[in-house]
């Protein structure tokens, strides 16, 4: 005959709290580890680098999941939870009329509108103006005797600096 089972014992809430907490640290651990051990030498396209893409997906879709309630998939197909599928009745009407006003908007003419080739002449022009002035700048930093090399260190220190001169220069 058949061996009686004993009852299924039901975890308790700190039980799954940690069991969560586990799996969410392992998918973090899997997401970073796995393309890392991928790129280590050698670097081939075999099976078990495939396994460590797909774990490095399979980890982040079920962050992505754990987080927003969606999967990566359901990002990239546009498809819409079941919970946020149905939208009551005097929402829909808020969100027709609030789409008619949109579109009223839309189609009151504006005084100031520019023509788009209005305004690729200006960035044309603004680009010629800085292409001037840059030139000139070289040029000039060429008759102080500055190499090229000097050139590139201070346009890293202003790019570092937000713009703002060196100490030396400011003296």
């Amino acid at each position: 005959m058949s061996h009686p089972q004993p009852p299924q014992r039901q975890p308790t809430p700190p039980e799954i709290e940690k069991y969560t907490r586990t799996l969410h640290n392992v998918a973090l651990g899997a997401l970073i580890a796995c393309p890392i051990l991928a790129l280590l030498p050698p670097r081939k396209l075999d099976f078990f680098t495939w396994g460590l893409i797909g774990t490095t997906g399979y980890s982040a879709n079920y962050l992505t999941r754990e987080r927003s309630g969606r999967s990566i998939w359901q990002y990239v197909s546009g498809v819409q939870p079941h919970h946020m599928q149905t939208i009551p009745a005097h929402e829909q009407a808020t969100l027709h009329r609030d789409l008619q006003q949109s579109k009223q908007e839309l189609q009151r003419p504006r005084p100031e509108v520019v023509s788009v080739s209005d305004q690729l002449q200006t960035t044309q022009s603004q680009r010629e103006v800085w292409k001037a002035q840059r030139e000139r700048e070289i040029q000039d930093d060429l008759d102080v005797g500055k190499g090229f090399g000097d050139m590139i260190a201070d346009q890293i220190w202003e790019v570092w600096n937000w713009g703002k001169k060196s100490e030396e220069e400011e003296e």
